[in-house]
């Protein structure tokens, strides 16, 4: 038996040992959220509550459902894992909810069942459907977007307008055409089966546990969703932080943690207020973001407490190469000009992997990344909303379903060379599938496509191929930025905010923060706040927040400062440090000849 109570904190306990019904954890970040779902699986089956293959778990990213597999796994080894696996019995299913959507549909449907299309090609043939109805100069992301933000809700919400209609039925139109859904589809088709009552009950004997990580994440459709899998006092479990609610674009709102009490019956409310990350400096300059909006006090167990460094600068490119010095003095010096200038060096020497660089878009990491490029140092991005909006993954995505013999006809239009290339080349190809896993199929892929597997894009893929080796639908695997991050690279992390929630790294650098910026000038500005609130609270160590005078964003010049928001949080928690002027290179005097 595991003696759960030595690993445990009194609250993480609780939540960990609840028996029946719904339960739900609000967990700060650096509460040990993901530690909690994961034991809590492994108690369920530990103390026979629960078969493994009983327990349905779901979260928002490949890269959290690994992690939980992995030590939910540690857990049952350490056990009796291995026993169950000689005995046949199956392990828990932890997936995202695309992921789980898509093998649910196919499970269910058997040949009906389609495939899903990522957010680019949604737009494309969203055009196309706008062509057809007339409309003149359509915008295809706009479309998608508008169309995709219907759906958020189940049913979807057009609030009769008519055009609206009309559009989405000619999309849908098209989708059926060639056999496709797009990412919303998965959840809402998933949402209608479950509307069959000899579905829901096959579904509520398969899965009587059911837990939901990231539960401030949910949009409405997947609300309505996980109302579906569980009854009103069945044993469901949700974990997340209200004030880590930052995807209002995609309908998700901290008020569904207000619904699941109304929505379920009995519910027990388990509150994690422990902080294992951060340093109390942290958690209390990011909780003054949303003063009067939490209860909850967070309590850092970490002695040390550093201040938050904040600096400001003339000008982007400036503020990039502050970056990439300090960065090679915290790891010691990498470039043969660090060493010369001698700049290297530093107290605690760090691995790169230990550092990430955040901000709010995309456009703001540009400059880091060039400035890190002259100084040799590596890095790897995860800033990109839709990966597949690549051109190589593209590619390399569409000859994966040729080659899998699926919605052949659609991708075979799309692919470089078109449809009568690869009709040609096909039947020399596919014998070279027999017996392929995921990552064996990549590299035969690649070299199909004559692309350079060294590219740090490709490795990137091929790294998350790996991490899921069974990998079906590369469409739901490369759903998130995140997904295409390895934490264990010895690289510089470069990351907008949103993709590294749920991360965290010794050093962290917070660079943008200037008003427009951060609060974004066109978004909503509590939703701002709790995005700052993330930002500041992915550091356990050190923290630098950085902000420049002028800013040249999307063609136009923005004049900053510091962010508003950094107004609020008290000085005594800040060190403001002076910019400085850049120094002019001494010439080295000639020496005279006489």
């Amino acid at each position: 038996m595991i003696d759960w109570s030595s690993n445990l904190n009194p609250t993480q306990y609780k939540a960990v040992t609840h028996r029946i019904g719904p339960l739900l954890v609000v967990a700060g970040p650096g509460t040990g959220k993901t530690r909690v779902l994961s034991y809590r699986i492994g108690h369920l089956i530990e103390t026979g509550a629960a078969k493994p293959d009983r327990i349905l778990a779901m979260t928002f990213t490949n890269q959290a459902a690994k992690e939980i597999s992995e030590r939910v796994s540690r857990l049952l080894d350490s056990e009796f894992s291995t026993e169950c696996i000689h005995n046949g019995q199956k392990i828990p299913k932890i997936s995202t909810f695309h992921g789980w959507a898509l093998g649910f549909l196919k499970q269910t449907l058997g040949e009906d069942a389609r495939l899903p299309v990522d957010e680019k090609d949604a737009g494309d043939l969203c055009q196309e459907a706008a062509k057809k109805l007339g409309l003149s100069n359509p915008k295809p992301q706009g479309l998608y977007e508008c169309i995709s933000k219907a759906k958020q809700h189940f049913p979807p919400r057009i609030n009769g307008d008519e055009d609206m209609e009309a559009l989405i039925q000619a999309y849908h139109g098209l989708l059926e055409k060639y056999g496709l859904w797009d990412y919303d589809d998965l959840l809402l088709e998933a949402l209608r089966l479950l509307e069959h009552t000899e579905i829901k009950a096959k579904f509520y004997r398969d899965f009587p546990f059911v837990l939901v990580d990231e539960f401030q994440d949910i949009s409405p459709a997947q609300y309505t969703l996980i109302k579906s899998m569980a009854r009103k006092d069945g044993n469901i479990t949700v974990i997340g932080d209200p004030n880590q609610a930052i995807y209002g674009f995609r309908g998700a709102s901290p008020e569904f943690i207000h619904c699941f009490n109304t929505d379920f019956e009995n519910v027990k409310t388990v509150v994690l207020d422990t902080v294992y990350r951060c340093p109390q400096v942290f958690l209390d300059a990011a909780t003054s973001l949303i003063k009067d909006r939490s209860a909850v006090r967070l309590k850092s167990v970490r002695d040390r407490t550093p201040k938050i460094r904040i600096k400001p600068f003339e000008d982007p490119a400036a503020e990039a190469k502050w970056v990439a010095r300090t960065i090679e003095q915290i790891v010691g010096g990498l470039s043969f000009v660090s060493l010369d200038s001698g700049t290297a060096g530093g107290n605690t020497l760090r691995s790169l992997s230990d550092i990430a660089v955040l901000f709010r878009a995309k456009a703001l990491g540009n400059p880091v990344a060039e400035a890190l490029s002259r100084q040799g140092i590596p890095f790897q991005r995860a800033d990109t909303p839709d990966p597949l909006a690549q051109k190589e993954l593209r590619s390399i995505w569409r000859l994966w379903e040729v080659l899998k013999g699926r919605t052949v006809r659609y991708h075979l239009l799309k692919l470089p060379g078109g449809k009568d290339l690869w009709n040609r080349k096909l039947p020399d190809l596919k014998p070279g599938l027999q017996g392929k896993d995921g990552p064996q199929l990549l590299s035969y892929i690649i070299d199909i496509l004559d692309l350079d597997p060294n590219r740090p894009l490709l490795r990137a893929l091929a790294r998350a191929v790996k991490r899921h080796p069974h990998v079906d639908s590369l469409a739901v695997l490369l759903r998130n930025e995140a997904d295409m991050l390895d934490i264990n690279i010895e690289a510089v992390s470069l990351l907008s905010i949103h993709a590294a929630k749920g991360l965290e790294f010794p050093v962290v650098f917070l660079i943008g923060c200037e008003p427009g910026i951060l609060p974004w000038k066109e978004a909503d500005r509590e939703e701002e706040r709790r995005l700052f609130y993330v930002g500041l609270t992915r550091a356990s160590e050190e923290i630098f927040l950085s902000h420049v005078k002028h800013r040249r964003l999307f063609g136009q010049m923005m004049h900053g400062g510091p962010s508003p928001f950094i107004a609020d949080i008290p000085e005594k928690l800040l060190v403001r440090e002076k910019a400085q002027k850049p120094k002019k290179p001494r010439r080295p005097k000639q020496k005279k000849l006489f």
